[in-house]
């Protein structure tokens, strides 16, 4: 199976800057937010098989208004000589509520991803990830839905991410409903839109730090979020 990488790459970031000029006059809300995230993986001795997942506390502000909590774990396969790796796992989502309102929504999801990666020039690191979701939303129907995230990395005072070496990163995700129905309600088979930009720096083969600013852009309006992750793997 062969795939262009560099013309993915190319029209997907494309589709990103048209998509962000349409939404440019749409209405922002003020409120910085923040997500603080653990991200692991690991793969067990002599075998194709490993485990990935993180753990992820959003809020609405920088500091307080409680807007998430994520808990998440997939069991992944490296298909042999090839750059492919499937997940398959499970997510749980406690989700509240924007201002002084303190109701919270229970989800429980299922997904399965496909990632790959690809090097471009000697310094540019893509990955791609295609996500499906089986979600179960609390009081509402059940539904699914599709997601395509591409990051890029580059690597500055190394050519490449080894230990004690920093890199500037941005990344992009496209969110797409499979169905209209929730229920009660009506949703757009466009979901939403999420575009990073940041500084990461590769602290040793098992750590490696990201700090950076995301836009999320749905019909409705955009907001800024501040972005806090460790990346373990053992």
């Amino acid at each position: 199976m062969k795939i262009n990488f560099r013309f993915t790459a190319t029209a997907v970031l494309l589709s990103l800057f048209i998509h962000i000029q349409t939404v440019s006059a749409q209405v922002g809300d003020s409120e910085l937010g923040a997500w603080y995230s653990y991200f692991f993986s690991t793969q067990f001795d002599s075998s194709e098989f490993g485990v990935m997942g993180d753990v992820q506390h959003r809020n609405y502000q920088v500091g307080n208004d409680f807007q998430q909590l994520i808990l998440r774990a997939g069991l992944t396969y490296n298909i042999k000589n090839t750059p492919l790796k499937l997940v398959a796992g499970y997510s749980y989502f406690n989700s509240g509520t924007p201002g002084e309102d303190n109701s919270q929504s229970i989800e429980n999801r299922l997904y399965q991803d496909l990632l790959w990666g690809q090097k471009i020039g000697n310094r540019l690191l893509f990955s791609h990830r295609l996500r499906v979701e089986e979600r179960f939303v609390e009081d509402q129907d059940f539904r699914t839905r599709y997601r395509y995230a591409l990051n890029v990395k580059l690597p500055l005072n190394n050519a490449q991410l080894v230990p004690n070496t920093f890199y500037l990163w941005t990344a992009g995700e496209v969110f797409v409903n499979g169905q209209k129905q929730t229920g009660n309600n009506t949703v757009n088979l466009y979901d939403r839109t999420w575009l990073f930009g940041g500084l990461g720096y590769e602290i040793s083969k098992s750590f490696r730090f990201e700090f950076a600013y995301m836009r999320e852009i749905t019909e409705a309006a955009t907001k800024g979020q501040l972005i806090v992750s460790l990346f373990h793997s053992f």
